[in-house]
């Protein structure tokens, strides 16, 4: 076979690397947002969107090429096993009629590979930007920390420590600007990207139905009604959630176009948000060591079981994705009405 997917799990030590690096970040960002605050409390914002996991994307990426090759490899399958049958062996008809199907068939496990493999590669590009980013948000939060503490550290010495302190928050200041533009721009770039990506998605999602309609398999929209719309639900009650809470308004944003008041309300609130993020931050590595300890204490707490995490700001019970995707079940290969299962298969 010409094509092989990489392995999820050779993305496993990345994955656990970078579980640590993006909470870390924003625990380390609390002090010196509430010490310097302005730049400083604009990159906490970006810190606070940014919250991911690039090594995890880039084990789901993964999957999504495997499936890719195992349906390519069903195709190189399917040729091989119709190729044995010879013209000499069967013609006609129903040879004719065969063929056809068999080449429909062949061409729809071809356009849901392309499929697969594009949602893989987009996945790729997205976890390498993230990255980047991660990494890059540790050590800015990680330097800013550092001085915050010097700052502190410094500020109730006699004589000598307004003067140094002062100092340390105009290095502080400044640092934090430099900074900020530097993560703005790349936070800038990752957000065009994964939005030219899930639009290319989009239209290939569409494409490929209406290639699979034209082999013969249609798809109803209203089939998929129930999961794809409780995941749609479910991503953009958290994403308002992660806006709503997100530290260092400017009025810019959503709420402050629609709602100037209710955005400078929230805005007076920043030290709240800000002491939210460092704590969600604390959370999430709780989350982390407990996972790389006991792999299955999560799903033996309560709001695990539940469905209810208010930490990870998932407020929406994932014990409906359940009825939601009762209609997604394995497909039948054969009518079991027409062709009954043989008795020696079933045996097997």
């Amino acid at each position: 076979m010409s094509y092989t997917a990489p392995d999820p799990e050779q993305f496993a030590g990345m994955e656990q690397a970078y579980s640590y690096m993006a909470p870390l970040a924003a625990v380390q960002i609390v002090l010196p947002a509430f010490t310097f605050s302005g730049p400083v409390t604009q990159i906490s914002r970006i810190i606070y969107m940014n919250q991911c996991n690039p090594g995890l994307i880039m084990q789901v990426g993964a999957s999504w090429l495997q499936l890719a090759e195992k349906y390519l490899a069903a195709s190189e399958k399917l040729k091989e096993k119709t190729g044995e049958v010879t013209e000499q062996d069967w013609s006609g008809e129903d040879r004719t009629a065969f063929d056809d199907k068999a080449g429909k068939m062949d061409a729809q496990l071809v356009v849901i590979a392309a499929f697969a493999m594009h949602v893989g590669i987009s996945l790729f590009i997205i976890a390498a930007m993230l990255a980047v980013m991660v990494p890059l948000m540790l050590a800015v939060a990680a330097s800013l920390m550092a001085m915050a503490v010097f700052y502190m550290a410094v500020k109730f010495v006699p004589v000598i420590g307004p003067i140094v302190s002062e100092n340390v928050r105009v290095v502080a200041t400044t640092v934090g600007m430099s900074c900020l533009g530097v993560l703005e721009a790349l936070d800038k770039a990752i957000t065009v990207a994964a939005q030219a990506l899930a639009g290319f998605i989009g239209a290939n999602m569409t494409a490929s139905w209406a290639a699979l309609a034209s082999k013969g398999n249609v798809i109803n929209p209203l089939d998929t009604i129930g999961s794809t719309g409780f995941s749609l639900l479910q991503g953009l009650s958290q994403m308002a959630l992660r806006n709503l809470m997100a530290p260092g308004r400017t009025g810019t944003g959503t709420i402050g176009k629609f709602s100037p008041k209710l955005d400078g309300m929230l805005a007076r609130q920043n030290p709240a948000m800000t002491t939210f993020l460092g704590g969600q931050g604390v959370y999430n590595i709780g989350n982390n060591i407990n996972g790389d300890v006991n792999a299955d204490g999560d799903g033996e707490r309560w709001d695990r079981q539940t469905g209810v995490d208010f930490g990870g700001l998932d407020y929406m019970p994932n014990t409906f994705e359940g009825q939601a995707r009762e209609d997604d079940s394995a497909p039948q290969w054969r009518d079991p009405d027409e062709y009954p299962e043989d008795t020696e298969e079933a045996g097997a």
